[in-house]
């Protein structure tokens, strides 16, 4: 009796597996297809663009999503090559949530059910950003600790420690998988083979450490300090709170929520789903009250989600089973709706602003490149347009030059000077056109192109202030030294006078600018040359903590991010 069980749970699992397989390519050809047809998003143009150099880090991203852009694209260029990595690595993870599950909640019919219904996991299994290879490695660690908490080895050590790798070199929101699994089991602090994955995690996170100390800690100073908070609005929680309702499938998230109280928590990994999914809600919803919060940032959760709709389905009644599956028709039906909108001519989704880079990104860039031609373009203020520009045109120069009522990107570590002494378009954005200047008339971002000569590049000058207070009196005057160094291994010539000044920043794009300008004197700033200057340091009338930053002015643009911000407090 007992062999002819095992023999027909053998069948079942060998049936789930091949449903499983079949789900998985189907998976694969639609995700693969909506790549191919549909065009690129501003931030995947970012990340090409990043993939064009590949290093160990970037300013504002650890590397694999680039690998993942440059492995795809050495196929071809083009959308679908762009998004190959992404929609491999996506489908592979389908497939490992499945076996991560608790054994005995597993049933591929329930589970094509929630995947095919959950809209986080529908839209980021195509366009391509560092949430895909973070969900792959987090999908792939879930699998891998199932199998340690039954066995505690060198092996499942080995194997975590690289799973945690991935999901670090992926995005930094790896280590919330990490602290929530801890959480939820105390114990692991105890167990010499944990302490051997945290070792080996960390040797093999060192060359991203070594890149970071090398570039003086771009993405510690901007995650850290620099990411400048705005003032606290409750749409920031209240838009969170509704977009986890929607990315989750607005349909079967309501009933989850309404019913996860019923969840009976069986074993240590159910255990872990349940920490995982309700510490990164609960993570991400106190920092929506000190920023703004992207709804898909809880993508991490995507397979403790998964898991514990399981679980509830699995202890459900029939009624309930009913209600979910009604609910998951509906959601697949919305996404399915979805998908072809995204890929008709004149959808109402051509409409919508957030969605123009899809489908007029390119018709802006052939629009620019017919009125340029080959002469260098510095957009002001943005790290999508020279991407995108450059995505299309991929022989064309063109870099980000960010101002202070910006913030920083991956084009402030660039070498701007290969462009230097060159004519360049500047690219301001605006729908207000003035005779004078050439005007790029397209329904995405609309801008007018001022001629500069020469142009004068200032991404390897440095601004360093001596002996700053960190203590001011309101609306008074401090005389303090600043130090102007040219960080480069090669003389940067100015072309055109460039001038300092400071602002003192009260939330992000809120600061007070100085009243006076400095201009740095000479014609050339050699490689490392240190130049002292004299400013006269006024602060705020108003009492508060404030971030200062001090600025380079370069021509046509405002000041830079030329210096660290420095937390003084006025009095």
């Amino acid at each position: 009796m007992s062999a002819i069980l095992t023999d027909n749970n053998a069948l079942t699992r060998n049936k789930e597996h091949k449903i499983l397989l079949y789900f998985m390519l189907c998976w694969f050809i639609v995700n693969a297809l909506q790549a191919y047809f549909l065009g690129l998003e501003g931030d995947e143009a970012y990340y090409w663009h990043l993939s064009q150099n590949i290093d160990w880090s970037y300013f504002d991203h650890p590397p694999v999503v680039a690998l993942l852009i440059r492995i795809g694209e050495s196929f071809g260029h083009g959308s679908l090559f762009t998004r190959l990595g992404t929609v491999i690595v996506t489908t592979l993870s389908v497939g490992i949530i499945y076996k991560a599950l608790p054994d005995y909640l597993k049933n591929i019919k329930w589970y094509i059910f929630i995947c095919a219904s959950t809209l986080l996991l529908n839209v980021y299994s195509f366009i391509t950003t560092p949430d895909a290879p973070l969900l792959f490695f987090a999908s792939l660690f879930l699998l891998t600790y199932k199998s340690f908490l039954n066995k505690r080895s060198v092996g499942n050590s080995l194997l975590m420690a690289l799973c945690i790798t991935g999901m670090f070199y992926s995005k930094y929101h790896g280590i919330l998988l990490i602290v929530f699994v801890v959480l939820s089991n105390l114990k692991i602090l105890a167990n010499r083979y944990f302490w051997l994955t945290v070792f080996i995690t960390t040797l093999l996170f060192l060359p991203h450490i070594y890149w970071q100390y090398q570039h003086d800690w771009p993405s510690f100073r901007y995650h850290l300090n620099e990411r400048l908070a705005r003032h606290y609005r409750i749409n920031h929680t209240t838009d969170y709170l509704s977009g986890q309702i929607l990315v989750f499938g607005p349909f079967i998230s309501l009933l989850f929520y309404a019913t996860c109280y019923r969840l009976k928590i069986k074993d240590q990994l159910l255990r872990t789903h349940l920490f995982i999914f309700a510490g990164t809600l609960i993570f991400f919803l106190i920092s929506s009250f000190k920023n703004t919060v992207e709804a898909h940032w809880t993508l991490i959760a995507v397979p403790s989600f998964i898991t514990l709709c399981m679980a509830l389905i699995n202890n459900g009644t029939q009624k309930y089973q009913r209600l979910f599956k009604k609910f998951a028709i509906a959601n697949i039906a919305i996404i399915i709706l979805a998908r072809i909108l995204f890929l008709i001519p004149n959808s109402p989704f051509t409409l919508i602003r957030h969605y123009y880079p899809f489908f007029y990104g390119k018709q802006w860039a052939e629009t620019l490149h017919h009125t340029v031609g080959e002469t260098p373009v510095v957009f002001e203020n943005s790290y999508v347009l020279p991407s995108l520009y450059k995505y299309y045109y991929s022989d064309v120069t063109a870099i980000d030059y960010n101002t202070k009522s910006y913030r920083k990107t991956n084009y402030n570590l660039e070498n701007d000077c290969l462009i230097a002494g060159q004519k360049v378009w500047h690219y301001q954005m605006t729908s207000e056109r003035d005779s004078s200047l050439k005007y790029i008339d397209t329904k995405y971002n609309p801008g007018k192109l001022y001629p500069i000569e020469q142009f004068t590049c200032v991404n390897a000058l440095k601004i360093e202030p001596k002996q700053l207070p960190e203590n001011l009196k309101i609306n008074s005057e401090y005389p303090i030294q600043i130090v102007l160094e040219n960080k480069s291994e090669e003389a940067i010539s100015l072309y055109n006078s460039l001038e300092i000044d400071y602002a003192f920043f009260i939330a992000k794009g809120e600061f007070i600018n100085s009243e006076e300008d400095y201009k740095i004197t000479g014609d050339k700033i050699l490689p490392h040359q240190k130049i002292l200057m004299d400013i006269n340091l006024k602060s705020p009338e108003k009492p508060g903590i404030y971030k200062l930053l001090f600025s380079i002015k370069n021509r046509s643009f405002s000041g830079n991010f030329a210096s660290a911000f420095y937390t003084v407090k006025v009095e």
